[in-house]
């Protein structure tokens, strides 16, 4: 099992070693590696390379609960690319992932080619209130012992029939935060997360200057449209594209996510 050490922990990173330029793909709160890897397999001609970021995965491990920030895993990441030695590369991410990407290359930009935002979760701010109460009610079912089956008491609450009545998909991602098996654990992550942000001011987007492509859906509470026009008017020069919704397809979904990053990331 490939990782490496830092600041006390075993990060669990993947790296196909393929020839063409990498590229590092971050995941979503609550995902692993597997949610980047699957679109990362089908697009030809790179590096692959995606991490596990603290308390997911199988870097189950976080450290102190104030090291779940955005900082922190864009600094892990930075950890990662010194230990691989990499000095010129794309980077990207989903969801909280996109967040860290964000974030790395506000403070980090030294060597990014390319940069791709996939469903951003974030502006500048934490996350909508409702959002963050969502996944503080995991936490506290999470923590609470007298709870015997944690997503039968998720789906009786009021926020989980709000969210799954406005998008399938999104009630259904809420739910998957069950399945990790130290969800438990872990679970500090679903309140330190949603609170923080990938920077505190629009105005700083405007200092990206590498090559941006931002994706973005409707019918995607957790990923609002509307937080990726923002971006997209902040960073200049930045190329925004609608995809599919998951809540209409997850096929076409990751068909869109595919090809809208394969063209951007050829040229």
């Amino acid at each position: 099992m490939p990782t490496f050490n830092f600041d006390g922990i075993h990060f669990y990173y993947q790296d196909d070693n393929s020839e063409g330029i990498p590229f590092i793909f971050l995941h979503g709160l609550g995902g692993d590696v597997n949610q980047t890897q699957d679109i990362l397999n089908e697009i030809p001609h790179i590096r692959r390379i995606t991490i596990d970021f603290r308390g997911h995965g199988k870097t189950i491990k976080f450290g102190e609960t104030s090291k779940l920030s955005f900082h922190q895993f864009a600094d892990d990441v930075k950890a990662l690319i010194d230990f691989l030695e990499i000095d010129q590369f794309i980077i990207g991410g989903i969801s909280t992932g996109a967040g860290v990407a964000l974030n790395f290359v506000l403070r980090h930009p030294k060597g990014i080619q390319k940069l791709v935002l996939s469903r951003p979760a974030w502006e500048d701010k934490p996350q909508p209130e409702i959002i963050q109460e969502a996944f503080r009610i995991i936490y506290q079912i999470l923590n609470d012992d007298s709870v015997l089956d944690y997503k039968e008491a998720f789906k009786q609450t009021v926020i989980y029939q709000k969210m799954n009545e406005i998008s399938g998909y999104a009630g259904k991602t809420l739910l998957g935060q069950f399945d990790y098996p130290y969800a438990r654990e872990t679970s500090p992550k679903l309140i330190y997360i949603p609170s923080d942000c990938p920077n505190n001011s629009k105005s700083d987007w405007k200092s990206v200057s590498v090559p941006t492509l931002i994706l973005a859906s409707k019918k995607d509470p957790l990923h609002p449209l509307e937080f990726a026009e923002t971006i997209h008017a902040g960073i200049l020069g930045s190329n925004f594209k609608e995809i599919t919704s998951k809540t209409i397809s997850g096929r076409e979904h990751k068909m869109d996510t595919v090809t809208e990053i394969h063209e951007f990331i050829k040229n």
